[in-house]
């Protein structure tokens, strides 16, 4: 059971408030990344316990928190970003962790702190500081939030099909993730899907 601290329960209801689609979309990468988790344990490639699963799901539900401190004219535009906008967002994951880091308990902080910024790391390097020697937990919860900004509608276009979504990450389009982990990601959608 995922427990927050009283100020961390605060800022997911102000961001519920403040950016539903965000909020949501925390959510749903929690659930994805649960059921991940659950397939990589199934397959024997992962080993989690039930606290490290809360642990990471923990991360993947914190992870965008930082757009709190995003201009909301910004989350809620209906065009695409202006390279200066862009900077904003990119600011968020630096910022999730700066909100999270003081708010979490010793067994859990440093993996929650690592999805929170490093989110939008890729093996390849293509993310926000081309970093690519990433923790398999930060590369779980990062292909299940990418999975679901390309599924879920957005103020500024349709979500894609699932099959579209899943598509464009096998295709490298959102940067590299191992291929073992999206073939194990393939078998999580089913149950997610249904």
């Amino acid at each position: 059971m995922i427990k927050l601290s009283r100020k961390l329960d605060m800022l997911m209801k102000e961001l519920k408030k403040t950016s539903a689609e965000t909020f949501f979309h925390c959510l749903r990468t929690k659930k994805y990344t649960c059921a991940l988790i659950n397939v990589l344990n199934s397959a024997g490639v992962t080993d989690y316990s039930p606290d490290e699963i809360d642990t990471i799901c923990k991360g993947a539900m914190l992870h965008d928190l930082g757009k709190l401190k995003v201009r909301n004219y910004i989350l809620t535009k209906d065009e695409y970003l202006t390279d200066e906008e862009k900077q904003d967002i990119y600011k968020h994951a630096q910022w999730s962790y700066e909100i999270v880091k003081d708010e979490l308990e010793d067994y859990e902080h440093d993996v929650v702190c690592d999805i929170c910024r490093y989110h939008h790391e890729r093996i390849d390097g293509s993310g926000y500081n081309s970093m690519k020697d990433l923790p398999l937990y930060v590369q779980i919860v990062s292909i299940c939030d990418v999975f679901d900004a390309l599924y879920s509608d957005r103020v500024y276009r349709k979500g894609f099909s699932a099959e579209k979504a899943f598509e464009l990450i096998r295709e490298g389009k959102c940067g590299m993730f191992d291929n073992a982990l999206i073939d194990k990601f393939e078998l999580a959608m089913e149950d997610f899907m249904e």
